[in-house]
C-alpha cells in the first residue's frame, strides 16, 4: 500500500510543463511510428523505431526522447503554404496551422526526405538527420527555412486569398 501511495505522490508532483512535454512527445512518437508502418508490418516498424532511439542515445549521450522531441520541434514548420491560383500558376500563401497539423507536417517532412534519398529507410540516415536538426543543420532544417522564405515572399497575397474566400462564402449564402 505504501508503494502505491509513493507512486501516487510522484504523479501528482508533475508540473503543467511536464504534462505538456509528455503530451507533445507522445503525439510526435505516435505519428512518427504510424508513418513507419508499411503494409501492416508493425513489428518491423517498432524495431526500426527502437534502433533510432538507441542510435540517438549513443550519438548524443542524452535522453533519446528529449533528443527526438527537440529535433522534430526544430524541423516542424509553424506555417503552411496554401495554394492560390493567380494567372494560371499556383502560388503558396502562408497560413498559420494548428498544433496537430504542425506535428504531422514535421514528421511527414522527415519521412519524405529519407525516402527521397534512399529507396528504403535506413536507421543510420534517420539518426543522422534527427541529430543534425538539433543544431540547426541538415536537409530538413534547410527545407523549413526555404518554406519560411517562400512564405515571406508571398505574404502580400494574403489579402487576395481572403477576398476569394469571402466571395465564395457570399455566393454560398445567396445560393
Amino acid at each position: 500500500m505504501r508503494l502505491f501511495l509513493k507512486g501516487l505522490r510522484k504523479r501528482q508532483s508533475r508540473t503543467l510543463a511536464d504534462n505538456y512535454y509528455w503530451q507533445l512527445c507522445f503525439r510526435y512518437h505516435a505519428i512518427f511510428f504510424g508513418s513507419l508502418v508499411f503494409s501492416g508490418k508493425k513489428l518491423k516498424a517498432f524495431k526500426i523505431f527502437a534502433l533510432v532511439k538507441q542510435g540517438l542515445k549513443i550519438k548524443e549521450s542524452a535522453n533519446p526522447y528529449r533528443i527526438f522531441l527537440v529535433s522534430l520541434m526544430m524541423v516542424t514548420p509553424n506555417i503552411h503554404l496554401f495554394p492560390l491560383k493567380l494567372g494560371g500558376r499556383a502560388v503558396g500563401v502562408p497560413l498559420a496551422i494548428s498544433e496537430k497539423k504542425k506535428v504531422a507536417l514535421g514528421v511527414r517532412l522527415i519521412i519524405k526526405l529519407l525516402k527521397e534519398h534512399m529507396l528504403s529507410l535506413s536507421v543510420n540516415a534517420m539518426v543522422d538527420l534527427l541529430s543534425s536538426s538539433i543544431y540547426g543543420k541538415g536537409i530538413a532544417y534547410e527545407r523549413k527555412l526555404a518554406l519560411y522564405k517562400n512564405g515571406s515572399r508571398n505574404r502580400h497575397l494574403l489579402s487576395k486569398l481572403f477576398k476569394k474566400i469571402k466571395k465564395k462564402e457570399a455566393l454560398k449564402r445567396f445560393n
